[in-house]
């Protein structure tokens, strides 16, 4: 198997075709008690995941609530929200400047925030957003590409 700097010259230059594949469209969700999660939004509005099993499982703890596995519909469009803010990552930071950041790495926990950045990604043809960060993770902006496994 390539790893991700074989397949990002060779094949995609952003990271979601090959973290799907990678993880064969399975992901991890912590939520809080009531199935909600913290409402921080920082790559947008929707549904967040992450690749990584205790990362999730932290979360879950911290908010009292449960861990949960889910599929991922493949073939979605997905921005790169971090990382080097290579050619991969170059409409989140045009988004980004766009809503007047300068950092595209820096974000408001305003929910203004997280409907406006959505929004933003979805005219531009996005349904979610990845962030390099395993805690940060994905965010899928709608429920009916996503099915709970366990």
């Amino acid at each position: 198997m390539k790893n991700f700097k074989e397949y990002f010259l060779a094949e995609d230059p952003t990271m979601w075709p090959w973290i799907w594949k990678d993880n064969k469209g399975e992901f991890w969700r912590g939520s809080g008690e009531e199935g909600k999660g913290s409402g921080l939004g920082a790559l947008g509005a929707g549904i967040y995941f992450t690749w990584d099993e205790g990362m999730a499982k932290a979360f879950a703890k911290k908010f009292g609530g449960k861990v949960s596995k889910w599929a991922i519909k493949k073939g979605l469009k997905i921005v790169d929200a971090g990382g080097d803010f290579g050619a991969g990552d170059k409409e989140w930071v045009e988004i980004k400047k766009k809503m007047g950041f300068k950092n595209p790495k820096d974000w408001s926990n305003d929910r203004g925030y997280a409907k406006t950045l959505t929004h933003e990604l979805k005219q531009a043809g996005y349904d979610g957003a990845l962030s390099d960060n395993k805690a940060t993770g994905i965010v899928i902006f709608d429920k009916r590409n996503i099915k709970k496994i366990k």
